[in-house]
């Protein structure tokens, strides 16, 4: 095998030395490239088949581990026990730099029997590529860091196949280039892209451990901090000699708060800590990617990812966030249409630099796009901006938002802007950010909603600290009890799921005193107040004085929106409960098949208000001795919960209890206990080993092993 430097002449009539050697002293060959094997062993097939005449280009963004795998491939062709008769030739050429990377090409060029007159000559590219075209010997060629493509032009065009490096005939030859580029068009048609993408989470940990030892944490330690440094190798090795070098350094000579181990440099980073963040080591690279993009027409590059990184780190949605109708008289948004959002969007995601969604197949909820941990970083590195804020006010007024939150067919959408929304909330509270109230007021709107949809998914805690942060945030903007009602209302219904029934029956009893004087009693979010009073009394075993409320809330619906109004529905359904609490279970059992025929024609058979009321005519069937029937609806419930919440959700836990007492009531004594053991398990982790839920599991299941 061939690797040689030689000494080429230079443009200016001076002789300049130039290495075709790979810089193998770079790799360390005392720990594994973590996983990149897959493409490693992709590239050496390539270089064992005959060759397909295409160029090879790893890209990704920098830091990815691009030389890392070309290197491997080089130390691998140099120990592969195939060999051409004829013999190997490599050359690596730097092109990091216009100047090192033609004296590179023009030396490969002399290596390659271009003849002396001819390099120094303007048809060198087209002699460089006849030689090779025809060399008798197997050629790896590797060109190493082109960040501009426009340097591989030449006297031609890249994309045209005329540029320095171009499509070949050569069935013995190979071409590899690393680059963060991963815009198909700009390579043209002659090239195959292989993106080098961030390792993942396992991968990652693995790196940390490998570079620093395991004396700085554990695998789920090393495991976070690879998330939050978004699986970069780049990254990760800079964190791995940190942390190598803190733990060398002496403890009198080392600052109190350096961090020695995987989580407190996780915390460091949480705080920008000066020192520690290797988002300086991309942001060069950033830099450039924003220029390309200008250079292609895409001047909007570097305002997109500044709005998306003003977001949380989730997923952003941005077939809603970036909407044109949304982005319409932003500051810095003219000329943003959503061609160009898409068009900018796409070429981000070839860059790296982005992990675009593309369009989904079954799930038809928003799009989403995330930045890359390093580069949410650097772009967030700025004074916060108010723009989101603006931005998220349009978006709260679109109608696939406006749906309530607690509407399964808004579920999609939410899922995906919750996360933002309750984000903002640091903003709002932070009066030195210098948000306007009215700013302030919208970062307070969009996280309750988000606490709504929260509490409709029964993640009751995370809305209940929630809300307890928008009151606050209301209180200081200066609403009275009035403009605080709704959100105590809501605030009553989380401790009211979590279990905490006085105190939720107390801000109940005080929301509603202050509707009746400001509203009246009669008015529907009075009314809706009621209800939920008259339920949590239910809850409390207090019948008479829940069956008071919800009696008078089921009359005033039913007069201003007729027998079938869907509150009147709900409050004939609470009152249908308050007659199977009472015993009478004969007028609860009419109730319950009459309610079940009105809501399947109101709601839908699929609705979460009918599924309820068939987990409630499931409970009555039961304890009126008739298990099969209970069974049977049992199952159509705990079907139809699933399928709207998932297997944790408090309601789907609920209607297990009950399938668990069916099964036990049916002679199913060992399937009873199994599913009673597993409710009671999900329960303590989805609501805590307080919750009413999980201590009524628990003493059912003593209940039982004791009988047995």
């Amino acid at each position: 095998m061939s690797i040689a430097q030689v000494v080429v002449g230079g443009r200016s009539g001076d002789d300049e030395p130039v290495t075709l050697a790979a810089p193998v002293g770079e790799r360390d060959s005392r720990v594994p490239l973590r996983g990149r094997e897959p493409l490693v062993r992709q590239l050496m097939q390539l270089w064992q088949a005959p060759g397909d005449g295409v160029l090879h280009v790893l890209h990704g963004m920098s830091g990815c581990g691009k030389t890392a795998v070309a290197l491997e491939m080089v130390v691998r062709v140099h120990g592969s026990s195939h060999a051409h008769p004829c013999g190997e030739r490599v050359w690596w050429v730097n092109a990091r730099h216009p100047a090192t990377f033609a004296a590179g090409m023009r030396a490969v060029a002399r290596q390659a029997g271009v003849r002396p007159d001819e390099v120094q000559a303007g048809g060198v590219v087209d002699a460089l590529w006849e030689r090779l075209g025809h060399a008798p010997y197997q050629w790896l060629l590797v060109v190493d860091g082109v960040e501009d493509l426009s340097l591989l032009d030449g006297p031609g065009q890249l994309a045209a196949g005329t540029g320095w490096v171009r499509p070949h005939v050569c069935a013995r030859g190979l071409v590899i280039i690393t680059s963060p580029c991963g815009i198909a068009r700009l390579w043209g048609g002659g090239a195959k892209l292989h993106a080098v993408r961030p390792l993942g989470a396992d991968e990652a940990a693995g790196l940390l451990l490998d570079q620093a030892g395991g004396a700085q944490g554990t695998q789920v330690e090393a495991r976070r901090l690879g998330l939050r440094l978004g699986g970069l190798p780049l990254a990760l090795r800079i964190a791995a000699s940190y942390l190598s070098e803190a733990a060398a350094m002496p403890e009198s000579l080392r600052d109190a708060q350096t961090p020695v181990d995987f989580a407190s440099y996780l915390a460091a980073l949480d705080h920008q800590k000066v020192g520690v963040h290797p988002a300086g080591a991309v942001a060069g690279a950033w830099r450039m990617s924003v220029e390309l993009l200008h250079r292609q027409g895409l001047v909007h590059a570097r305002y997109l990812v500044g709005l998306l990184a003003a977001f949380s780190a989730a997923p952003v949605p941005y077939t809603i966030l970036l909407q044109p109708s949304v982005l319409t008289a932003l500051p810095g948004a003219e000329g943003l249409d959503g061609t160009t959002v898409w068009r900018t969007l796409s070429e981000l995601a070839a860059l790296q630099l982005v992990e675009l969604d593309s369009l989904p197949l079954q799930n038809k909820g928003p799009l989403c796009v995330s930045l890359h941990p390093l580069i949410r970083d650097i772009a967030r590195s700025g004074p916060q901006s108010a723009v989101p804020v603006a931005l998220m006010e349009r978006v709260l007024a679109l109608k696939e938002v406006r749906e309530g939150p607690e509407n399964p067919d808004s579920w999609a959408v939410w899922r995906t802007l919750a996360p933002h929304c309750l984000d903002l909330l640091r903003w709002g509270r932070n009066e030195a950010a210098g948000f306007s109230p009215q700013d302030r007021d919208v970062c307070a709107e969009a996280a309750e909603r988000a606490a709504r949809y929260l509490q409709a998914q029964g993640l009751h805690r995370q809305a209940r600290e929630a809300l307890e942060e928008v009151l606050a945030l209301r209180i200081s903007l200066g609403a009275d009890d009035l403009g605080t009602a709704t959100t105590r209302h809501t605030l009553a219904l989380a401790l009211h799921s979590l279990g905490e029934w006085q105190a939720a029956q107390d801000l109940y009893e005080e929301v509603l005193q202050t509707l009746e004087r400001g509203k009246g009693s009669t008015h529907t979010h009075t009314l809706t107040v009621r209800h939920e009073l008259g339920r949590v009394l239910l809850d409390q075993g207090q019948l008479h004085r829940a069956r008071e409320h919800l009696a008078a809330v089921r009359s005033a619906r039913e007069e201003a929106g007729g027998l079938e109004d869907p509150d009147a529905l709900n409050a004939r359904h609470e009152l249908a409960r308050i007659a199977h609490g009472l015993d009478q279970w004969a007028q609860a059992h009419a109730e319950y098949e009459a309610l079940l025929a009105l809501q399947q024609r109101v709601s839908g058979e699929d609705h979460p208000w009918t599924v309820t009321v068939r987990h409630n005519y499931a409970c009555l069937l039961q304890d009126m001795g008739l298990t099969q029937q209970a069974h049977q609806e049992c199952v159509r419930t705990l079907e139809g919960r699933r399928a709207l919440y998932g297997d944790d959700h408090p309601s789907t836990l609920s209607t297990g209890y009950l399938m668990a007492v069916i099964l036990r009531a049916g002679k199913k004594p060992q399937q009873a206990r199994a599913a009673l053991a597993e409710v009671r398990q999900r329960s303590a982790l989805r609501l805590g080993e307080q919750h009413p839920q999980t201590l009524r599991c628990g003493r059912l299941l003593q209940l039982w092993d004791g009988q047995s």
